[in-house]
């Protein structure tokens, strides 16, 4: 069943379906998102250390991140992200401007960031139009993303639960994406762990076809289109 989006689902659906980069940057400021995501402007100017974030702050690390998003769909799935994970991408980071940051190093840490954004998903759901099923694959996918980046020193247990059949490619799309956007000292990004996760999931749903798993050949630091390095 198709779901029935609000006004306020079908304007953000079409804005973040067709925007560019500067034009998604200037709505982070601009009245009518933040009516729908109240606070986003307040990720302009939160700085986030230099150990992981040399792209900048985390309205930069966003539009990075939402503007890579199609890139690794395309990729990896064939296809256009769908709402959901738009979604996720542009509110993943909503929460860090107001948790209490701990500063290490060059760094600087959000502690349940993750949590606090995942928490708004049914509010956000009855305000755009969200069927269920979307409204907890956006919980999922935003309350994860961050132990998504740890995925290949996880247990075998939360590995099995992050690779939910419903879930787990919205969770590695929105990890490629997010990983790609985090800029390291010494050049480069955080690893993109895409084919340890269906490797996982193919596991769970398909032990024989697992068996036989050809996909790339996984590197920590992995090898991308070369468009993906023009953001």
């Amino acid at each position: 069943m198709t779901p029935t989006r609000t006004p306020e689902g079908r304007l953000l659906d079409g804005f973040l379906a067709g925007c560019k980069a500067a034009t998604l940057r200037r709505a982070l400021g601009e009245p009518w998102l933040n009516a729908i995501l109240p606070g986003i402007e307040l990720l302009n100017g939160c700085h986030q250390g230099d150990d992981l974030h040399l792209e900048g702050d985390a309205a930069t690390h966003t539009v990075m991140v939402c503007t890579a998003l199609p890139l690794y769909a395309r990729h990896y799935l064939d296809r256009q992200p769908d709402f959901v994970e738009r979604l996720a991408a542009l509110i993943h980071d909503w929460k860090k401007p107001v948790v209490p940051r701990h500063v290490r190093g060059h760094g600087v840490l959000f502690p349940n960031h993750e949590r606090l954004a995942a928490a708004e998903a049914d509010l956000l759901a009855r305000c755009l139009g969200l069927s269920a099923m979307e409204a907890a694959r956006l919980h999922f996918v935003v309350a994860n993303h961050g132990l998504a980046h740890e995925y290949p020193y996880l247990s075998h247990a939360e590995r099995e639960r992050l690779t939910h059949p419903a879930y787990w490619y919205s969770l590695a799309l929105l990890q490629a994406a997010d990983a790609h956007s985090c800029w390291c000292p010494g050049g480069g990004h955080l690893p993109i762990h895409w084919e340890l996760f269906e490797r996982d999931a193919l596991a769970q749903t398909e032990p024989l076809t697992a068996a036989r798993y050809t996909g790339t050949h996984y590197l920590l630091g992995g090898s991308f289109p070369a468009e993906l390095h023009a953001l």
